[in-house]
């Protein structure tokens, strides 16, 4: 008997130590959305993009009909197979178009979602999760993840909070129990006009196309991702504690306090706050106030482009009574966890916590992109030496308005500028939306100017994001970033960086920056502590 009990014993140990690991992760199911990735498809027609769902092991495939044209199209896969497909049927009404892979005889079984019973109902505040490609990304990258609710469903059409942007068209909408309820049709300005097709008109072309039953998955295939999002989501009280760490900074002078706007610090020692690098003036002193105290000064310890995170320490005085540093969860952010974003508004004592985002990608390299300050210079001697000295502006660009044919730039950011090759690859050092400060000699007057860099609209990722920018602003430096994690959380550039918690509420990054509509950049923890002692 004590042998069975033993066992027993053991049994609801081991039992409970794999629930406490899957509450670690977080309420979403890595399985289920990792299923949802693997089964979504980037559809090429022409000159077009979309996104399309494998529904079937064999390889029908299910999308848009607006982004299908012609007979064939050309289909890539998760695994980056690329195939040629047929249309299968196509239901214009509807929006919906059923695809049908060109494989071999003996091709490996395929990775796919089941459809959801016809007689199911979709309920507001249902959880729901969408899958798509970008129409910015670049081939080759895997299909980005979001999460998001279910605001209303009536006539075939359903609104979800997720957030779609162009190239999403055709991709997968799943239930909390893993099965396709729909596909991306319209991407509205917001959220609120984003709408998905039910399977109703699937599953009419999948009846005028003789599929039967046994072609198709059984709902009970379905890998479950997560019932109720909001629920599982961080509480007010553990969450206030991180508020004490969470400082406003300032320039140190009344003369540069005159007009500014503060930014936010985060506490991360006793004596060190990170901000964002390419919101602070790399030419003014800032200080923190903390309690009743005065203004106490900051110096610039470390920096890093690559994360756009600047690291400042306290050289005088002491914070207030309750401040504290950040305390990090010890384990690290895995691919596919729920997160939110706790931004503050009028002061730290009022902050809201997001919805429920999605981690879909980790240790991620954000490609770079040119920064553009619009501005042509000549190599010149001067009593001084070599130097440079501006021809002319471009307009609507950075150097527009500040600079002027005939100024010498005698420096930026403290650098002594002497020829085009240095002052080019100190810029190729850059990303759009960072600050550059440049010393100018106009006339007999040195001038001080900081500019903000700008960029090349033909670049890649400047291909939608105008669409993008009509459901909440983006920020301004938006690339470049290596070693970060992706989110779908919609953040309020101006109050970045804000702090990324798990479902827990426990820290685990700080966000830096709405890369796009359905994409936000965060820095993870473990990458903020080494930038603290000194590594990048």
């Amino acid at each position: 008997m004590w042998w069975w009990e033993r066992k027993a014993a053991c049994v609801v140990v081991v039992l409970w130590w794999l629930l406490a690991a899957d509450s670690v992760r977080g309420q979403i199911s890595a399985d289920g959305l990792r299923r949802l990735q693997q089964a979504t498809v980037l559809i090429e027609s022409g000159a077009d993009r979309c996104s399309g769902v494998l529904i079937s092991e064999t390889g029908l495939i299910a999308t848009a009909a607006h982004g299908v044209h012609g007979a064939v199209v050309r289909v890539r896969l998760a695994d980056g197979q690329v195939r040629m497909a047929t249309v299968a049927g196509r239901d214009e009404p509807g929006d919906t178009a059923l695809l049908r892979l060109q494989r071999d005889a003996d091709s490996d079984k395929l990775v796919c979602v089941p459809l959801g019973d016809s007689g199911d109902e979709l309920a507001a505040g249902m959880s729901v999760f969408a899958a798509g490609f970008p129409a910015r990304e670049l081939r080759g990258n895997p299909a980005v993840l979001r999460a998001g609710v279910v605001k209303s469903a009536a006539a075939g059409v359903l609104r979800t909070t997720c957030q779609l942007t162009v190239g999403d068209s055709g991709g997968p909408l799943l239930d909390g129990k893993g099965r396709l309820v729909g596909m991306h049709r319209q991407i509205g300005a917001g959220v609120a006009s984003n709408l998905h097709s039910t399977p109703a008109a699937l599953r009419r072309l999948l009846q005028q196309a003789s599929v039967t039953s046994a072609e198709l998955p059984a709902v009970t295939t379905a890998v479950a991702i997560a019932n109720v999002l909001q629920a599982g989501g961080p509480k007010e009280e553990q969450v206030r504690p991180h508020l004490s760490s969470l400082l406003q900074v300032v320039p140190a002078t009344e003369a540069e306090l005159a007009g500014s706007e503060h930014l936010w610090g985060w506490l991360v020692t006793d004596r060190l706050l990170a901000l964002q690098m390419s919101a602070a003036d790399p030419g003014t002193v800032y200080a923190v106030r903390s309690g009743n105290a005065g203004p106490l000064r900051l110096k610039l310890k470390q920096q890093s482009y690559l994360l756009d995170l600047a690291i400042y320490e306290l050289v005088e005085g002491q914070l207030g009574d309750g401040v504290r540093p950040l305390v990090w969860r010890d384990q690290p952010v895995r691919l596919f966890e729920q997160v939110h974003s706790v931004s503050c508004k009028a002061g730290v004592d009022a902050f809201e916590v997001s919805a429920a985002g999605v981690v879909s990608r980790i240790d991620w390299n954000e490609p770079p992109v040119r920064p553009v300050l619009g501005a042509e210079a000549e190599e010149m001697n001067s009593s001084a030496g070599r130097r440079l000295r501006v021809i002319q502006t471009v307009p609507n660009s950075a150097a527009a308005g500040q600079l002027q044919a005939g100024d010498i730039l005698a420096g930026a950011d403290g650098v002594v500028l002497t020829n085009r090759r240095q002052f080019a690859e100190l810029l190729g050092q850059r990303q759009p939306g960072d600050l550059l400060r440049l010393d100018v000699l106009r006339g007999e007057q040195l001038r001080r100017l900081t500019l903000r860099l700008g960029w090349n609209p033909g670049e890649q990722f400047e291909k939608s994001e105008y669409l993008d920018g009509r459901s909440g602003p983006v920020s301004e430096r938006r690339t470049g970033f290596v070693g970060v994690l992706q989110h779908d959380i919609p953040v309020d550039p101006s109050a970045c960086p804000q702090l990324l918690v798990d479902w827990q509420g426990l820290p685990v990054g700080l966000t830096i920056s709405r890369r796009a509509r359905e994409a936000t950049l965060a820095i993870p923890a473990i990458a903020v502590q080494q930038l603290v002692r000194g590594k990048e």
